[in-house]
């Protein structure tokens, strides 16, 4: 997002049409998947007292459609903009609504009391955020929201079929213009994956015609485990740049396979089986391309392959860890062979992958070599007798 100054005055620039959105893309078309986002939103917050929190609220549609359906709730609207905040009172107003309090603060500190709301809502807000505002406003909402708690998000959805992508388009493209890199990676992005890192676990995720609407739980690990199970996260769990495991192609892949469901050694084992023979043995451009440029290669060695397996572990909640050292050439011999084997360095640089199960550290090597290189390797050389060293494999023959 720009900053704070650069984004007061676009808001102030989009006050007076932004609720054309509403005309173009939340249009009900009859469909299933065609719903507009905001009644679906609507319906997620039950008709009782209940206090919602409207956060970076704009000119109010989320919270004044809430506050309409829902006449036991209380909403609060909440935004730094005072463009938007404008526009939002003066629609309050026109409805003579009296469950609705409009505050101009910012998100991301915004004084209130903790543990103050049963519900809050971010609507069409969080793709125009850097990594550092993502923070800044879940962490607060994490703050604000009661322990048993919800969160709603409405955000942009990727578009399949052509029909729709073309539709899109303009959207997509002023977006990207706004915030060229973070809006690319929220918008990629498996959102149970993104939320969970802020202390959210989805319980719905509702799919509207250009949109989700996610209803997320609010959970917290007990008081005596939590620094354990924080520096676990934080060291063995996290995303990194070459881990980096929100990307859209590593969660489809995840999804497809169904390894979240799976119980943790037959995750660390399936996982680990599709490294070593469907990611085929191989050397990449560069040993530090991330796990995304791995994956769409569809080969690797030691160190691209660990690196993949150790973000597939880590998006699947498999801690993990790397350890490496070096090793002498000839190992690669076969493998390399002219002018890039003679000028590679003498000794070179080998890793693997180690993960914790039960309380435990196991090493996990040898999915280095897939099935079919070995067999047609142990094929040629069918006459070899004692120690082999040579095709990335070391073995010996009895």
């Amino acid at each position: 997002m720009a900053s704070k100054l650069a984004s007061k005055y676009m808001y102030k620039i989009m006050s007076p049409g932004y609720d054309i959105l509403d005309k173009t893309f939340f249009r009900n078309n009859g469909r299933k998947d065609g719903r507009n986002p905001r009644e679906v939103l609507a319906e997620l917050i039950p008709d009782e007292k209940s206090m919602v929190l409207d956060m970076c609220c704009g000119t109010g549609s989320n919270g004044i459609n809430v506050a309409i359906k829902n006449p036991h709730v209380t909403v609060v609207g909440l935004d730094r903009s005072k463009s938007m905040l404008l526009k939002a009172r003066q629609k309050v107003n026109s409805l003579g609504l009296n469950n609705v309090k409009l505050i101009c603060r910012d998100a991301t500190d915004t004084g209130l009391k903790s543990e103050m709301f049963d519900y809050i809502i971010i609507g069409l807000a969080l793709h125009e955020c850097n990594p550092d505002l993502w923070n800044g406003i879940l962490s607060e909402a994490h703050r604000l929201l009661k322990t048993d708690g919800h969160l709603i998000i409405l955000d942009w959805e990727r578009q399949k079929g052509i029909s729709n992508k073309i539709k899109f388009a303009p959207m997509y493209i002023t977006e990207t213009i706004c915030t060229p890199k973070y809006f690319r990676e929220y918008f990629n992005s498996d959102k149970e994956v993104f939320f969970s890192r802020f202390g959210f676990k989805a319980e719905k995720n509702i799919r509207c015609k250009y949109t989700f609407v996610m209803s997320l739980k609010k959970y917290d690990v007990s008081s005596g485990d939590k620094e354990e199970e924080n520096e676990m996260n934080n060291e063995y769990l996290s995303q990194t740049h070459m881990l980096d495991y929100d990307n859209y192609k590593i969660q489809e892949l995840i999804r497809k396979r169904g390894w979240r469901e799976l119980p943790e050694f037959e995750r660390i084992r399936s996982i680990y089986n599709f490294i070593r023979d469907e990611i085929r043995f191989g050397y990449n451009v560069d040993d530090s391309i991330p796990a995304s440029k791995v994956l769409k290669d569809g080969y690797g060695q030691c160190n691209t392959k660990g690196t993949l397996f150790m973000a597939l572990l880590r998006a699947v909640g498999i801690p993990c860890r790397v350890h490496g050292f070096t090793i002498r050439k000839e190992l690669q011999e076969g493998a390399m062979t002219g002018f890039v084997y003679k000028q590679a360095p003498k000794n070179i640089f080998h890793s693997w992958v180690e993960v914790y199960l039960e309380g435990k550290w196991y090493e996990l090597e040898a999915f280095i070599i897939d099935k079919d290189y070995l067999g047609k390797l142990q094929q040629k050389n069918s006459n070899c007798t004692g120690a082999f060293c040579k095709y990335g494999v070391i073995w010996s023959w009895g």
